[in-house]
């Protein structure tokens, strides 16, 4: 067991980052949140280390408390920390994004009742990978289910307090199932396949690349890759590497979210594409996970 502090770019509220996970449906299960923390597995190779994860008593960031069956590496206490951190978007910088919608007024009230909130994502590229692999031409409900199952089959885990937490497995561990595990863990042979073509493919490639290079390029590669299409490549970029430069804003969830903000009609994408440049991946994890945590007397309606 040990301890430490992970800094966060401010402003940040650890507050907002439980409220974001609690309502993140497509990773349910997949952590724990209890009395102001949140406990949650990560793979160490074949074994599994849970990252305790509370607010940090002084300055901006969180409390880190790593169990695990053994002592760990200084390397490998790093991989994790740099794990946590990416997970809880410990180090987005949302300046540019907070400075348009500042000084947009239909932000006004939601930028106040999320002031702090930074990304929570996917853990790894690997559970991302899997879960929109799943979800074409299936339902959230279904693909988060079955990649829970996949966790529970393939994962290592790791028993704290009483309790089970299970890691989600690599893609390499993923990609080296058989075609009838696949099939089971899919429901069917064309998600299977699809399955695999996405997870092989995205371990292909190189993830410190996929995180840090141009985004054109990255967003390219993605997009070339058998079994990735438009939304798949956004998600992925999105919403489990953390890249806020795109967003599909013409997907009726976005249009939905706009009118709610803006009321109708709403600012078209392009509008809003002009407006917060390289930002507008902020503003719509923004509008998606925060417009329903507005006061009701706001003036805007509630999503559901």
């Amino acid at each position: 067991m040990s301890g430490d502090i992970l800094a966060a770019t401010e402003p940040f509220s650890f507050d907002m980052s439980l409220r974001a996970l609690a309502g993140f449906a497509p990773c349910a299960g997949g952590h724990v949140i209890t009395d102001g923390r949140v406990r949650k597995a990560f793979p160490l190779g074949p074994e599994a280390v849970v990252a305790d994860v509370g607010p940090a008593r002084e300055g901006s960031g969180v409390a880190l408390t790593l169990h695990a069956d053994r002592q760990l590496l200084p390397t490998e206490r790093a991989a994790v920390h740099r794990a946590v951190a990416h997970w809880l978007g410990l180090g987005d910088d949302l300046s540019a994004f907070l400075d348009v919608a500042g000084r947009d007024p239909a932000m006004a009230t939601l930028l106040r009742a999320a002031h702090g909130l930074h990304q929570v994502r996917f853990s790894s590229l690997a559970e991302g990978a899997v879960y929109f692999a799943l979800i074409q031409r299936s339902t959230q409900w279904y693909a988060a289910a079955r990649k829970r199952r996949i966790a529970a089959a393939l994962g290592p885990s790791l028993s704290v307090d009483g309790v089970e937490h299970v890691a989600f497995p690599s893609l390499a561990v993923v990609a080296a199932q058989g075609d009838a595990d696949l099939i089971r863990f899919a429901g069917n042979r064309l998600r299977a396949r699809r399955l695999r073509e996405v997870v092989e493919g995205v371990a292909a490639l190189d993830e410190e690349w996929l995180r840090t290079g141009p985004y054109e390029e990255v967003r390219k590669r993605l997009l070339g890759l058998p079994g990735v299409g438009p939304f798949t490549a956004h998600a992925l970029l999105l919403r489990v590497l953390g890249r806020p430069d795109g967003a599909p804003l013409g997907m009726a969830q976005f249009e939905d979210a706009a009118r709610e903000v803006y009321g109708d009609p709403p600012p078209s994408p392009a509008e809003l594409h002009e407006a917060y440049g390289s930002s507008i991946g902020w503003w719509a994890y923004y509008v998606r996970t925060a417009r329903s945590w507005q006061p009701e007397d706001s003036g805007l309606s509630i999503a559901a």
